[in-house]
């Protein structure tokens, strides 16, 4: 980050992004995943709108690659990423992302009827409408972290700066039953507001934590696999944690992943507008406000990070955006790695 400039500049207005972002919502939205990703892999059901298989992108003899076609998104668990139907073909057919959205909008695929569309979107509806007043309760129970475990996460973490008005702490339950109602018990946790395009605040990132605060969330499952110190609640495609607080504007716009990722930069990087997605997979369909112009893409130095970068950085420069990309230095996994001068073991 050291020396790092981030004044953007060489924009030429093409389109608005907004106005680009429906125009490829609406051509995922033609689709099922389902029937794109089928191409490359056999896909078994497992729920309504839910499909696995083996992953296209790695070999594996046990499925790890989910698809749901209601969210439009694929995830593959044995460590390739995820994403929805433009960076799959991007990835699987080696398209660009202007190549992606012509297959979109072409003959290749099945189509939903409209009256099958209409009715999705109308249950999609009613079910992030329910999912955002979740995610905007949580917030407002949340209380200013100083003194909190979320502040003691944060020091352990090498943030020293202080903590902008989207970070608070709350004790909330890790599960929840949608159906009965039911919840599980309290645990604390660091919680990083998120945003929509326009500014309001559309869900909330949790960081669970433990040992006052000194560690993140950590318990094996009875499989023998972690269960997930993060969790987000509300509208998380599109929206994004502002980890340089909600009041600062000017300069461009640093995208990255990741609450201490976000925080690292925005430490290390004063003035910088610094946008987190909820995962590498959401860089790419990140919605950024009106009247940006340029974006930094601070991506993670392993290679689902820089696949994230490339599909972003297509997938902005499609709107119109001047877009460059940074990394960590090679020997650190990710940017609050190397704020701690923490080494990644490189493959031999």
């Amino acid at each position: 980050m050291r020396g790092l400039s981030v004044r953007g500049g060489g924009y030429q207005h093409r389109r608005r992004p907004e106005d680009f972002r429906r125009l490829v919502d609406d051509a995922k939205a033609s689709h099922n995943l389902s029937d794109i990703v089928g191409r490359h892999t056999i896909l078994k059901r497992r729920g309504a709108r839910e499909m696995v298989g083996l992953c296209p992108f790695h070999a594996e003899r046990s499925p790890s690659f989910e698809v749901n076609d209601g969210k439009g998104t694929w995830h593959c668990w044995g460590g390739c990423g995820g994403g929805d139907a433009m960076s799959f073909l991007m990835r699987a057919d080696q398209l660009s992302f202007m190549e992606a959205y012509r297959a979109l909008t072409g003959d290749t695929f099945p189509v939903i009827s409209e009256s099958e569309r209409a009715k999705r979107k109308a249950d999609d509806a009613a079910i992030l409408a329910q999912r955002i007043a979740i995610g905007r309760d949580v917030w407002a129970r949340s209380v200013d972290p100083i003194g909190t475990p979320a502040e003691v996460y944060a020091r352990t973490r090498g943030i020293v700066a202080r903590l902008p008005d989207t970070v608070r702490f709350v004790m909330i339950p890790r599960w929840r039953d949608a159906e009965t109602g039911e919840v599980g018990r309290d645990y604390p946790a660091m919680a990083c507001a998120l945003h929509d395009a326009s500014g309001e605040v559309v869900g909330v990132q949790c960081v669970f934590l433990s040992d006052g605060g000194r560690r993140k969330y950590d318990r094996p499952r009875q499989d023998g696999t972690k269960a997930k110190a993060k969790l987000s609640y509300g509208a998380i495609v599109g929206s994004a944690f502002l980890a340089s607080g909600t009041a600062r504007f000017g300069g461009v716009v640093v995208v990255c992943e990741g609450p201490e990722n976000g925080l690292t930069l925005a430490q290390g990087l004063p003035g910088a507008r610094v946008y987190v997605a909820c995962g590498a997979d959401l860089m790419p369909r990140l919605s950024l406000p009106v009247g940006v112009k340029s974006v930094v893409l601070a991506g993670d130095a392993d290679e689902p990070g820089r696949l994230a970068v490339a599909a972003a950085t297509q997938a902005f420069e499609s709107q119109g955006l001047t877009v460059r990309a940074m990394y960590p230095a090679a020997q650190y996994a990710d940017w609050n790695d190397e704020l701690r001068g923490i080494v990644r073991e490189l493959a031999a």
